[in-house]
């Protein structure tokens, strides 16, 4: 069942040593005394908060909703207000302008990571943003994942079957390497149509370039500005062959006449959604099945739904996805206030860059009920795991499916899966992620 909820005790010292927290409670067993540094972005990054996160991002929400970073932006934690910022993006939020892109990106003309980053479909507004986001989405509608889920399930059959001896042979297994990122990156390539003899390298680039934004070093940096170039080559070379030689994919669909009137998608446009889309597209659904995974083995009582049919496994993935505190942190994309405005009784102004904290408003009690608790049979309508509004995730409908068919897959085919250690955590301060995830029978 569910854990109590973590309770939090709050000591003031010098101004020079900031605050301590005093965690208590069922969940902070074994737990030292953690200090909270003043700098929270540093602190998102630290291997204990990487472990467990819900303690200080408890804190936040109940004392700091409305926290301003020393980077300069806004982390807004109470659900109200970050439902309010992402429903709202396109009139009292928006994405940068090209003028803001150079002042914050300043460097973006010399490090193709960081104009990616910059470019991409979460950085734009009305109606540039709804004419690229209108173009990929019949892809993601949930008829056309339906009729992709018996190739996702013989994706999953065939990366199970291939651990089952090492498991029943009791050996312990990296369930991240040996199932969720080949799964996930096998899915997204199949819909790309990336062929398999290029989908390990091309994954191998997005880590080079996530690294980039982790440890911010001249070597890091390089590799981040490289694996971007690689991407970009590569993709422009795909996109040239399926306008020659179109095939039954969404990369055909992208280069291909739209009808109807449309416009036809240029390079320019067409790279960034491709890129956004292989990096986001089997990373956060593949730290979706380790999540799932967890969950399992924290709580046991619960993995019926795996059982019980879709809709349960699915209910199950939509709890896991608002109580695991990650992969998504928060957005790394800035929002910015069109005028002056008042969140959690903070006044905010015009041009300031508000953040929702997902993952402190997943566990909003104004919203959810106990939500420490893990509870796969509560309403989860109002969950930002998968954002809301103009941005909310593109592929929630295909990252749901991967997750609860593997999951439902794993525990029908090892109903006695455990962890046979905690896992290695890695993070780039907006998220949060199992590097491995060790299992045994």
């Amino acid at each position: 069942m569910g854990c109590a909820k973590t309770s939090v005790t709050i000591t003031l010292r010098s101004p020079s040593e900031g605050l301590r927290l005093m965690i208590c409670g069922p969940l902070a067993e074994g737990r030292s005394v953690m200090d909270r540094p003043d700098d929270v972005l540093a602190e998102f990054a630290s291997p204990g908060f990487l472990r467990d996160p819900h303690p200080l991002l408890q804190w936040l929400r109940e004392n700091e909703p409305v926290h301003r970073t020393r980077a300069g932006y806004y982390l807004v934690s109470r659900h109200t207000d970050a439902d309010r910022v992402l429903r709202k993006s396109g009139t009292e939020f928006r994405g940068l302008d090209p003028a803001e892109v150079a002042t914050l990106f300043p460097q973006a003309s010399q490090h193709p990571s960081l104009a990616f980053l910059a470019g991409s479909l979460a950085s734009k507004n009305p109606p540039e943003h709804t004419r690229l986001r209108r173009s990929v989405a019949r892809a993601f509608t949930p008829r056309h994942v339906n009729t992709m889920r018996g190739e996702i399930e013989a994706i999953c059959e065939r990366l199970i079957r291939a651990m089952t001896e090492a498991l029943n042979d009791g050996e312990v297994v990296d369930l991240h390497s040996g199932l969720s990122r080949p799964m996930t990156v096998d899915v997204i390539s199949t819909l790309l149509g990336v062929p398999e003899a290029d989908r390990d390298w091309l994954a191998e680039s997005v880590d080079g370039i996530v690294r980039g934004f982790v440890a911010r070093s001249v070597e890091t940096i390089r590799t981040a500005d490289d694996s971007t170039v690689r991407l970009e080559e590569y993709f422009r070379e795909l996109m040239a062959q399926r306008r020659h030689e179109p095939r039954d994919d969404l990369l055909s669909l992208l280069v291909g006449d739209p009808g109807d009137g449309e416009e036809r998608l240029s390079d320019e446009d067409v790279f960034p959604l491709l890129g956004s889309l292989w990096i986001a597209g089997f990373g956060s659904t593949a730290a979706g099945i380790d999540f799932g995974v967890l969950a399992m083995a924290a709580y046991p009582d619960e993995r019926g739904h795996l059982l019980g049919g879709h809709d349960k496994t699915v209910a199950f993935v939509n709890e896991v996805a608002r109580h695991a505190g990650g992969p998504f942190l928060f957005t790394s994309v800035p929002r910015i206030a069109v005028t002056d405005i008042e969140l959690s009784g903070v006044r905010i102004r015009a041009g300031s860059d508000v953040r929702p904290l997902f993952a402190a408003a997943n566990r909003d009690p104004a919203v959810f009920p106990e939500p420490d608790r893990f509870l796969p049979g509560r309403d989860n309508s109002r969950t930002l795991a998968f954002g809301a509004g103009i941005h909310s995730c593109l592929g929630a409908f295909l990252a749901r499916d991967q997750i609860a068919i593997a999951l439902s897959r794993l525990y029908d085919s090892f109903p006695g899966l455990m962890c046979a250690g905690a896992p290695q955590w890695g993070g780039t301060g907006h998220l949060r992620f199992p590097l491995n995830l060790p299992v045994s029978l």
